[in-house]
């Protein structure tokens, strides 16, 4: 059984996809995200980033049990998460909303190298190539 609170201790998780959202399958941030979810460590997803679904998961290679989508939080801002997820050192990639300034987007992944961690912010562009597919 998953313990979440090995990932950010006080944190509430919901774990897996959960959503209908339907990805690209040319998008190169989710074949990136297969070859880290081969590694050890999780794959976040914060609040205000889109989380595929099972199926998408699995259709790019993501390991689905290696990704967890961050609840929002009432009293941490995404940057605040962000930078606790970074700390905590056991996440092979985040992926985060593009609500923040290129200052902070730089700080940001400045501190994801030094933690061994990629941080990818979902942008108007990876937006885009969501389509919906309800069968």
């Amino acid at each position: 059984m998953l313990n979440h609170n090995a990932v950010l201790p006080h944190q509430a998780f919901t774990s897996f996809a959960h959503n209908d959202d339907i990805f690209s399958e040319n998008s190169s941030l989710f074949s990136r995200l297969s070859m880290l979810s081969k590694k050890p460590n999780w794959l976040l997803f914060t609040a205000g980033a889109t989380l595929p679904t099972n199926q998408e998961l699995q259709n790019f290679g993501i390991e689905t049990h290696k990704v967890i989508k961050i609840k929002e939080s009432h009293s941490m801002t995404e940057k605040d998460i962000i930078l606790k997820a970074l700390n905590a050192k056991n996440a092979s990639a985040i992926v985060a909303s593009d609500n923040f300034s290129i200052q902070d987007k730089e700080a940001l992944k400045s501190q994801a190298r030094q933690s061994g961690c990629e941080l990818f912010f979902m942008d108007s562009s990876i937006q885009q190539t969501l389509t919906r597919h309800l069968h």
